[in-house]
């Protein structure tokens, strides 16, 4: 009788099998520890709360902003959209541990901020241009910490930004969201800008992510503002390689775009839409070769030289891509290959055109992480105002560029297992593990299936070595505890 006093579930294909539901003592989401160890290792939270106003009164304030920073970007990282998810993670004892900014086994036993502090921190953030300035900042300043904390210092010699815009869908009347013709729902439509060391993500995993995002209403073109843009991110990743250049889709390949890069001696790659002048140009470049086609079908560049549209104050370079593919099911080539144009103001003796083609492909690996953060990280925007939901984006970015840090960490050491976000989340930092007290000890026992994984990761982690113009990071520090108000729900309560 005494094994049936608080059973959950007895499943009806197997009586001998009891669920029991154990409040506190089982968490699915140890990877937290993995996430603050990082964060702790670069100082990366810790001084980003540092470089913010805090308008709260010390001695009345239970959480510091750094911890209430952790808690909301850890929770994007694990794939906690919302804040009302903040609610339960509260309660979870690893996620106690690796947000409180204490020493201590106490640190187990004592809830973390709810719902509502988590909104009384997007009033601190959004309430001063400062405090949301500093989320901008941080994003370049992460990726760099990694870069040279992993790299012995050292920079790359090339790197690339990759500048796209996405629509955010949102359900309510945010200010600033609309209606969207292209996309076909209410959005907000954000820029962001992407590094990757050597313009490939694959090739180079260390020093790459989000290095400048702006919020924009949700009817904003995809070109608008972008100049402005560019030139923001441009500085913000000076400090990540020597030379950098753009890379980015039809939306941006306009005169009020490449003309001011031009000007400003920035190199930029992009593909360019058809048209009828296009066409023609392309026309004496399609009949096919004559004999058998390979296999694989025909891919080439043709260099087509300078071209100046009506509306372009300067010629820049065209190429002419053909694609002529057979079908994988007939092996029949098309009646007529495929082909798209790219334009540059890389000069041909800079990069060749073939040059050009395969770095243009690598920014399908950008896209990839466009995805990825929307499927893994992707915040809900619920706020009324539009500041706020601005805050949220930046933090969503944050938190993307922590768990990248591990992503790409854990893609070096099995280079052949090949991870993307969702993998590293599911498998390892979604990771079950039961908590105990101890004596003074707080003891965290892992599933054996992903401890493998853990060790791997964790070596990597302890070979980081931050150079010495950063502060070290500081070791959290006893401070008395300031009680939950006596309304704070001090147990669970799901809510419906």
């Amino acid at each position: 009788m005494g094994e049936d006093q608080g059973c959950f579930w007895e499943p009806t294909f197997n009586r001998s099998v009891k669920v029991h539901g154990v409040e506190e003592s089982i968490t699915s989401d140890a990877g937290v520890m993995l996430l603050r160890e990082g964060d702790h290792r670069l100082g990366l939270t810790t001084d980003l709360a540092r470089g913010m106003l805090d308008p709260r009164d010390p001695p009345h304030t239970r959480y510091t902003l750094t911890e209430l920073l952790r808690e909301r970007v850890y929770a994007l990282a694990l794939g906690y959209r919302t804040q009302d998810n903040l609610d339960r993670l509260a309660q979870d004892k690893v996620f106690r541990a690796a947000v409180w900014d204490r020493p201590g086994q106490r640190v187990g036993k004592e809830r973390l901020g709810s719902q509502p502090t988590q909104s009384r921190l997007l009033d601190i953030v959004a309430g001063n241009k400062r405090n949301l300035e500093a989320l901008r900042e941080a994003l370049p300043e992460w990726v760099l910490r990694h870069q040279r904390a992993s790299g012995y210092d050292h920079g790359v010699q090339r790197g690339t930004i990759d500048l796209d815009s996405f629509p955010i869908e949102v359900r309510g009347r945010q200010e600033g969201s609309a209606y969207n013709g292209y996309y076909g729902a209410t959005v907000y439509h954000p820029l962001v800008a992407s590094f990757s060391p050597e313009g490939d993500y694959d090739a180079c995993r260390l020093g790459e992510g989000f290095v400048h995002a702006i919020l924009r209403k949700g009817n904003a073109a995809s070109k608008a503002g972008a100049v402005r843009f560019l030139r923001h991110a441009w500085i913000k990743a000076r400090k990540l390689a020597r030379t950098l250049d753009v890379r980015f889709d039809a939306a941006f390949t306009v005169a009020e775009v490449m003309d001011p890069l031009t000007d400003d001696g920035i190199r930029f790659l992009g593909r360019l839409r058809n048209n009828a002048v296009l066409d023609r140009l392309a026309e004496p470049y399609l009949s096919r070769r004559p004999g058998r086609p390979p296999t694989e079908g025909y891919q080439y560049a043709v260099e087509l030289g300078p071209h100046r549209a009506e509306s372009w104050r300067h010629a820049q370079r065209l190429i002419l891509v053909i694609v002529d593919r057979p079908d994988p099911k007939t092996g029949q080539l098309d009646l007529l290959p495929r082909y798209f144009f790219l334009v540059t103001n890389w000069r041909q003796e800079e990069r060749s055109a073939c040059d050009l083609l395969e770095h243009y492909r690598r920014r399908g690996t950008f896209e990839d992480r466009l995805g990825e953060f929307n499927a893994c990280v992707g915040p809900a925007l619920s706020s009324p105002t539009f500041r706020e939901n601005e805050a949220t984006l930046l933090l969503a970015l944050l938190s993307h560029n922590l768990a990248g840090m591990l992503r790409g960490e854990m893609e070096l050491a099995t280079p052949t297992s090949g991870w993307d976000l969702g993998r590293l989340v599911g498998t390892v930092l979604k990771a079950g593990a039961t908590v105990r007290q101890k004596g003074r000890r707080l003891i965290v026992e892992l599933a054996e299936g992903v401890g493998a994984a853990w060790k791997l990761l964790l070596d990597r982690i302890q070979h980081w070595r931050l150079p010495s113009r950063w502060p070290a990071p500081p070791a959290p520090r006893p401070r008395p505890w300031v009680p939950p108000p006596a309304h704070a729900h001090l147990s669970l309560v799901l809510r419906l």
